[in-house]
């Protein structure tokens, strides 16, 4: 069971960032080729979003995103308080429109082009869970 103090801190960023970025590392520094994925499409929507870097809590985070949306693995994205999901349904959704959709910004900002660019300046500063 995850523990109760953490998951409330979890489902309350959850719902204060409407985009929020479970991580590994910070987007100036992703530390897995997944998140840096997702960094990359996040950064070309343009959009802001919040981050959480997962390592310094990795297996309690585990367990509290697995009782919140059950999915244990990162990185995770949510859009308005709702799991999008990993790096390939994120990437599946930037390519075919649906992720501009979800974030609420227009298409012509979103290229369906896939990011190639490494190392794209981030939006926000990570968020810590304190």
């Amino acid at each position: 069971m995850a523990d109760p103090e953490l998951k409330s801190k979890v489902e309350e960023l959850i719902t204060a960032n409407p985009v929020l970025l479970f991580m590994k590392g910070t987007p100036e520094a992703p530390s897995c080729g997944f998140s840096m994925r997702v960094v990359q499409v996040l950064d070309q929507v343009d959009v802001e979003y919040g981050a959480i870097d997962v390592l310094p809590a990795l297996q309690p985070l585990r367990e509290v995103t697995a009782e919140i949306s059950d999915w244990q693995t990162f990185p995770q994205l949510y859009v308005n308080g709702e799991l999008i999901g990993g790096a390939d349904i994120v990437e599946e959704m930037f390519e075919s429109g649906e992720l501009a959709e979800a974030l609420g910004v227009e298409q012509s900002q979103a290229s369906t082009a896939a990011p190639t660019a490494e190392g794209l300046p981030a939006q926000s500063p990570p968020l810590q869970i304190e």
